[in-house]
């Protein structure tokens, strides 16, 4: 049955407008996911994402190594 879909497929070329329906469908689909995804996973203390820095400084200090200080861009 999927192989007659297939070929019907194959066979049917979508117009410019039909495409760019389908690709609006499939964005709205992943952004329901990703809006399904945030809602069901755990919440971190205080519900704030840690930064980069504040990730690497609590690696460090888990490991026993000191933190290295944070490049500085001069300009």
């Amino acid at each position: 049955m999927y192989i007659s879909y297939e070929l019907y497929q194959a066979d049917h070329i979508r117009t410019a407008r039909e495409q760019r329906e389908e690709d609006i469908r499939a964005g709205e689909l992943a952004a329901d996911f990703g809006r399904l995804w945030h809602s069901l996973s755990p919440r971190r203390a205080g519900g704030q994402r840690r930064s980069r820095q504040a990730a690497r400084a609590a690696s460090s200090a888990r490991s026993g190594q000191a933190a290295r200080p944070a490049a500085r861009h001069h300009r």
